[in-house]
């Protein structure tokens, strides 16, 4: 250990605490003889002073000493995340099977009884000194790698993002809606979606993960326009010609996402992309398409973005019918309460509506 430490010009820090001088004296020989910088302290106190200007990559810790015996000092140093992972050998004359059980059992290291000999700390103490730097060197290669893998992980999901919104932004053109309109919609379901995690009802579906997810996954609601092309209002609009394009687009565009899915099931985004698109059109009551499925069925994320998507449908014109304005716009959500959306959403949605961005 002396000679590696002496090579790379880094002594390893040794603190040496015993409130009997001749033994800090002769340990901190011992200790320097090996290429270690030793550091002394006769108390507790006089310790953690030291501790607070450097920390030491190794404790050599007498048990009986003033004020704070070096039992209860050890318990401290291990209740401290800065100083818990610092190793910590008992040099001590109490040296009974109790007394080294109890020390053990405190988080130190090793313990060696008094009188000590040369040979035998130097060898514990070099033993612990490279266990320590071998701890410290896989910590730093986990950080390493831990960083590598948050990176990559960061990249693919960008990547994935950015498949997405090409993909979405070619829906978008063939539906010809309002310039913006992926990203009006993205932020209001954002925004939604995180006032409704600050409900008690929703709280424990909505975590910052969802947040992030429904944003990205909500501009693909519309994928069926790369098979039939038609205005997101249009679809909203009564009547049994549009509720057969409204069936056509639903199930055109789940099944893109299912499939696209299926050759890369890695993306975090499509699965929340395919509730989306299935059951966006459902209704509170059971209306709407798909049939069958009614209130707490309907996924989540289907159910907020049905209502921001009702939002953006009517600021668009369609034919002849003008785009209704805002006021127009929350009192029609207001009155689907209970039949086209889910109250308690249509309840947080009016708190925070001002929040949202309208169409100008």
């Amino acid at each position: 250990m002396g000679e590696k430490q002496e090579a790379s010009g880094i002594a390893p820090q040794v603190l040496i605490v015993d409130d009997i001088d001749t033994n800090c004296m002769i340990l901190a020989q011992i200790t320097q003889d090996m290429g270690c910088s030793p550091r002394c302290a006769t108390s507790a106190g006089e310790a953690a002073a030291l501790i607070s200007e450097s920390l030491p990559q190794l404790i050599l810790l007498d048990v009986f000493m003033p004020e704070m015996d070096g039992y209860e000092f050890c318990g401290r140093l291990k209740e401290s995340p800065v100083t818990r992972d610092i190793p910590i050998i008992f040099i001590s004359a109490a040296d009974s099977s109790e007394d080294k059980v109890r020390g053990l059992k405190l988080g130190a290291v090793d313990y060696i009884g008094k009188p000590f000999e040369v040979a035998e700390v130097t060898m514990r103490v070099n033993n612990h000194l490279k266990i320590y730097h071998m701890q410290q060197e896989l910590e730093s290669l986990n950080r390493q790698l831990h960083s590598v893998i948050n990176s990559q992980t960061r990249r693919m999901e960008e990547e994935q993002k950015n498949m997405l919104y090409a993909l979405s932004s070619m829906a978008e053109g063939q539906g010809a809606p309002l310039a913006g309109h992926l990203d009006r919609t993205a932020h209001n379901c954002r925004i939604l979606a995180q006032s409704l995690q600050f409900s008690p009802e929703f709280s424990e579906h909505i975590s910052e993960s969802f947040i992030h997810t429904i944003e990205v996954a909500v501009r693909l609601r519309d994928i069926g326009n790369l098979r039939e092309p038609c205005s997101p209002s249009k679809l909203w609009e009564p009547g049994a010609e549009n509720s057969r394009l409204l069936q056509r687009h639903v199930d055109q565009g789940t099944a893109f996402l299912e499939q696209m899915y299926a050759c890369v099931p890695g993306n975090s985004f499509l699965p929340m992309a395919v509730e989306i698109a299935q059951c966006c059109h459902a209704y509170w009551d059971g209306g709407g398409y798909p049939r069958g499925i009614a209130g707490k069925q309907i996924p989540l994320s289907a159910r907020i973005a049905a209502l921001v998507d009702f939002l953006s449908a009517s600021a668009m014109p369609h034919g002849e019918r003008p785009a209704c304005g805002k006021e127009a716009a929350l009192e029609k959500i207001s009155k689907g309460s209970g039949t086209l959306f889910d109250p308690e959403i249509v309840d947080v949605f009016l708190k925070v509506e001002r929040q949202m961005l309208w169409y100008n």
